[in-house]
């Protein structure tokens, strides 16, 4: 599975949504489950499925489905080739 693919599904599975509700303009707190419980269970699978941890101080920077993209690139996950 392509890291693009795994990066939706950890939105689909931690925030026990449907893959329509997932989009590139999703952004924290815009659908009721990202919420704060949400986002910290998204935290959470994203570490696990890209084996990465990830700084409190770049917890408030992932607020939208892009800047997730780019805070797991500066932690070393590949997007580029997948």
């Amino acid at each position: 599975m392509r890291n693009i693919e795994k990066y939706r599904n950890t939105f689909i599975d931690a925030l026990d949504i449907e893959e329509n509700d997932v989009n590139e303009n999703l952004t924290l707190g815009e659908i009721r489950e990202w919420d704060s419980i949400g986002h910290m269970a998204l935290i959470s699978e994203m570490e696990d499925v890209f084996d990465v941890s990830i700084d409190s101080e770049w917890i408030t920077e992932f607020n939208s489905y892009l800047s997730g993209i780019e805070l797991l690139k500066r932690l070393g996950v590949d997007f580029i080739n997948d």
